[in-house]
């Protein structure tokens, strides 16, 4: 190959296709790979809607994060905690949540409780509306104690 006769630009594009100055060979097909993942309806950040605060955090903001992998984490006041989530449809009425907690670094949530977390399972049925999603303690979504809105898909 005559290095004087190659444009600039032509080296740029053989360098980038994988060849060497002076390789006469075929360049190498890449190939892309592809994966999906399906999150669930309910991936993305929460935000509680709460009643009653704790006067000292009168600014405090309760939110829940459901990620890839069923990660979960959760924010209260000066309170994190993270673990595992799962959400399944229950074939009878609402679809079920249950989040277990692996960590908690045991500060004051925003209703000014400090308990530790670790190892609690927190099991609700969810009923959506829109961007809104209720806790319930029943499948069929009549005793609905808690209101998260959503903050991030």
């Amino acid at each position: 190959m005559d290095f004087m006769n190659m444009s600039f630009a032509g080296l740029l594009s053989m360098l980038a296709l994988g060849s060497a100055i002076g390789n006469t060979a075929q360049p190498k097909q890449q190939e892309a790979q592809v994966t999906t993942y399906t999150l669930p309806s309910i991936a993305g950040q929460w935000q509680l809607a709460l009643e009653k605060k704790d006067p000292n955090q009168p600014n405090c903001q309760e939110r829940y994060h459901f990620g890839r992998e069923q990660v979960f984490r959760g924010q209260s006041g000066k309170e994190f905690t993270y673990g595992k989530y799962l959400f399944s449809d229950t074939g009878n009425g609402l679809p079920a949540l249950a989040i277990q907690t692996e960590y908690d670094n045991n500060e004051a949530d925003c209703s000014g409780n400090q308990i530790d977390q670790r190892g609690d399972i927190l099991l609700a049925y969810v009923k959506k509306e829109g961007n809104t999603m209720y806790w319930c303690s029943d499948a069929e979504g009549k005793k609905c104690e808690m209101k998260l809105n959503r903050v991030l898909p």
